[in-house]
């Protein structure tokens, strides 16, 4: 009978053990969590600072543009066509005997003919229309902003975007050794869409037997 209140009480000192590390366990696990809420919170207060700015910069412009009115020489600099440049054609991309791929020398201009360098979205389509009822398509390659941005070569008279379009693998291409290019050139500061057509000839190397 002596022995029942010090099994009790050991077993009160026990349970009074396990509960204060259960508590301390739970006090870091909470600690934790606050600490990744703070993070979060200070995150989403730099988000929240870069998109005010980015609408105040946004309402300057608009403010610009609305004091300027209608008559704002808008298009001044802006695309009117592109040409594709004569030297478009096959290129050797691999080093081995034939042309892999065409090669486009695209040059957007102005109004007054000169050559302007703008952003936009390039695509490129190269065409078989050896049956004009039935014409294939071989590629079709997209530009976007950085890819031209990377393709554009600004040297004395040299002013143009180097599209490169390799042929699909295992491909059929014509005998005729010609294939119709189009390009579509989406003009990113007027949301103008130019385009233009040319007959690109390539080399290609007959497999030997």
């Amino acid at each position: 009978m002596l022995r029942s209140p010090l099994v009790f009480c050991t077993f009160a000192v026990f349970a009074i053990f396990l509960s204060s590390c259960n508590t301390g366990a739970e006090m870091g696990r909470l600690s934790r969590e606050v600490d990744v809420l703070k993070r979060d919170n200070r995150r989403q207060a730099r988000d929240l600072a870069d998109r005010d700015a980015t609408l105040a910069t946004l309402r300057a412009q608009i403010d610009n543009l609305n004091t300027w009115g209608r008559d704002r020489p808008a298009d001044l600099f802006a695309a009117e066509r592109i040409v594709i440049a004569s030297l478009s054609g096959g290129h050797d991309y691999d080093g081995r005997p034939g042309d892999d791929g065409i090669t486009i020398y695209l040059s957007p201009k102005d109004a007054d003919g000169d050559v302007v360098k703008v952003p936009g979205r390039i695509e490129v389509q190269l065409l078989d229309n050896t049956d004009l009822e039935d014409p294939a398509i071989i590629g079709t390659f997209i530009f976007d902003v950085d890819k031209i941005r990377q393709a554009w070569h600004g040297r004395f008279m040299t002013n143009h975007y180097t599209l490169k379009c390799p042929f699909p693998p295992k491909q059929d291409l014509p005998t005729t050794r010609r294939l119709l290019a189009t390009v579509k050139f989406t003009d990113f500061l007027t949301g103008a869409v130019l385009t233009t057509t040319k007959e690109v000839a390539f080399e290609q190397i007959a497999p030997s037997d």
